[in-house]
């Protein structure tokens, strides 16, 4: 198997590092084989611990250490200079098995120096012991000059040394495949000559940019506080080392955090507009007054292949995007949109949703992770008028009104024909506002004996026309929504029952489907339903939300382990949670 290097790399491609060290320990003939393999793909070391972080700056130090004693300096009685070749030594691990490495990890924060951190021979002089982290940021960029690296995030203070910048431009931005740059002027707004020069070296090879840059504006003087002299004469000086175009940019994310006054159309940002005629997808969250304008123009000139947008971050506190914004950043596409993602909460007028309408023949997916609006007719209206889509996701905020979900004809009572029907695959949707039979809300409660059944089964019927649906989620969505899992414990009743008696068996020709979540849903599953559903929809793997709180949902989850161990059970929690663990929740979310 070892001289056949073909089936080396079916074999040891799908090892884990684990596994990877387990077989390089069996016997020397294994080790050289597979010592390879271990050593191709760094990238997995972003997510190690802060010890193995500190492990990895160890051996970075004794590289660097080893290669400065090769040749060390001595100076005689005269004052002369001679090279004295160091004692001979073992060769590092990054010196016998660096060759090796193909991918590198993102080195920010990766290397920590620290006194813990330098567990080496005695011999160690208190100089080698202060080297700096940006000196072992250097040497690591100098182990495979010719290796990947797919990610690697620039940040504002690493821009003041020239050497460093030097040092970047040439080891790192002509391979960088995904360049993160954080960036934050605050009364040096000529400090962007310097940032458009580093970006200039990136390659033709660059595939994603990411760029967080804010500046300080001041109002009253109508300029930029501590304007350079020489920014401007810095600013225009030919770069003969840049590309006209980054050909394989492929996806840009803008993020100016906290932009007080709007990106003024200098010339760096011609400059850079200009490099991004090949990409397709677009990200914008934290702007603020008039930058949309801006970005929708540059848009619209420079970028004829985008086809996917995507405003704002998603992350909790964002401030409600308005109507005229959202319609002024949907307004740059020439060709319309693919893909909509509405990330902030935002607010679907008339006015913003004629800007959706233009998109509509083109549209394939319609994310609205918040809305400042409920139970509205805008969703209903891009499912049934968007003859390409594919994908339509919803969250708890929009609580769509079943009235109007079912969408029937005012004289015949029959249902619409959505022209998604054969294509729609995904549907994340919150139906709410089923009436009860009895107890809730007085206006939740039935106007006429058997009211929740009809609407119930006109909702089904509804569901049951999109033969190809593949994922079907009616409930909460805590990964598209953090704020699903901090309402308490509380659970919507004003939801389909999802039982046979209610209209589950008209679903019965969703033989696609793949995955069902009725999370956060007071449903009445039970052993009759889970097996009509496995019976019905043979590809089913995932079903998230089952109540496990009483013996019938615990009978049912038993049932499924035994028969169908290949469901993955998402099972639904206590989601009533401590301060502490809200406050963590909310945290990751914002990172």
């Amino acid at each position: 198997m070892f001289r056949i290097p073909e089936l080396n790399d079916t074999v040891y491609g799908l090892l884990n590092r684990q596994d990877l060290v387990q077989c390089a320990r069996v016997n020397k003939q294994w080790h050289a084989v597979v010592i390879p393999y271990l050593w191709n793909d760094l990238s997995c070391l972003n997510a190690f611990s802060s010890a193995q972080r500190q492990a990895f700056t160890s051996l970075l130090l004794e590289d660097y250490l080893q290669e400065q004693r090769k040749a060390e300096l001595q100076k005689d009685e005269t004052g002369s200079v001679q090279l004295v070749k160091a004692q001979p030594s073992s060769p590092s691990a990054l010196a016998k098995y660096g060759c090796w490495i193909q991918i590198l990890p993102d080195p920010t924060g990766l290397v920590q120096l620290s006194d813990g951190s330098i567990k080496l021979a005695k011999t160690l002089t208190r100089q080698d012991k202060q080297s700096t982290e940006q000196e072992l940021l250097l040497r690591f960029f100098k182990i495979r000059q010719e290796a990947q690296l797919p990610h690697y995030t620039l940040e504002y203070d690493t821009l003041g040394s020239s050497h460093f910048n030097e040092t970047i431009a040439q080891l790192v931005l002509p391979r960088v495949r995904h360049l993160t740059v954080v960036a934050c002027y605050r009364g040096k707004r000529g400090q962007l000559w310097k940032l458009k020069r580093l970006l200039g070296r990136c390659s033709t090879a660059l595939e994603k940019l990411t760029l967080e840059i804010s500046y300080k504006y001041d109002d009253a003087l109508s300029t930029y506080v501590g304007y350079d002299p020489d920014f401007q004469a810095e600013e225009e000086k030919p770069d003969t080392t840049s590309p006209t175009e980054w050909s394989s940019l492929k996806e840009l994310i803008l993020r100016p955090l906290d932009c007080v006054g709007p990106l003024q159309p200098t010339t760096f940002w011609s400059w850079f507009y200009k490099r991004c005629g090949q990409v397709e997808r677009i990200e914008v969250s934290n702007f603020r007054r008039g930058a949309d304008v801006g970005i929708a123009e540059n848009m619209l000139e420079h970028m004829p292949h985008l086809n996917e947008i995507t405003i704002g971050d998603g992350k909790y506190g964002c401030s409600t995007i308005k109507a005229d914004r959202v319609a002024s950043l949907l307004s740059g596409s020439r060709n319309g949109w693919k893909v909509i993602r509405l990330r902030m909460p935002a607010s679907l007028s008339s006015y913003s949703m004629d800007h959706i309408r233009k998109h509509i023949p083109t549209l394939e997916a319609f994310h609205l992770n918040r809305s400042c609006t409920s139970g509205g007719t805008e969703l209903v209206e891009i499912l049934s008028t968007s003859p390409n889509l594919h994908t339509l996701c919803g969250t708890h905020f929009y609580k769509q009104d079943p009235k109007v979900f079912i969408d029937q004809d005012l004289e015949t009572r029959v249902l619409k024909a959505w022209p998604c029907e054969a294509s729609l695959k995904v549907l994340r949707l919150v139906v709410g506002g089923i009436p009860r039979e009895s107890e809730g809300d007085q206006s939740t409660v039935e106007e006429y004996p058997g009211q929740r059944r009809q609407i119930q089964g006109l909702v089904y019927d509804r569901l049951a026309r999109l033969t190809n649906l593949e994922t079907l989620s009616l409930g909460d969505t805590p990964e598209e929504d953090p704020l699903a899992m901090l309402r308490g414990g509380e659970t919507q009743e004003d939801c389909l029952e999802m039982s046979l008696e209610s209209g589950l068996h008209k679903l019965s020709e969703l033989r696609k489907l793949k995955e069902l979540n009725v999370l956060g849903m007071k449903t009445k599953i039970g052993i009759k339903e889970i097996q009509w559903m496995t019976e019905h929809w043979p590809k089913l793997r995932v079903l998230r939300g089952l109540d496990e709180s009483d013996d019938d949902g615990k009978q049912v989850v038993q049932w499924l382990q035994e028969h169908h161990p290949e469901i993955d059970l998402m099972r639904a929690h206590n989601r009533r949670i401590k301060f502490e663990d809200w406050r963590e929740t909310l945290m990751r979310f914002h990172k």
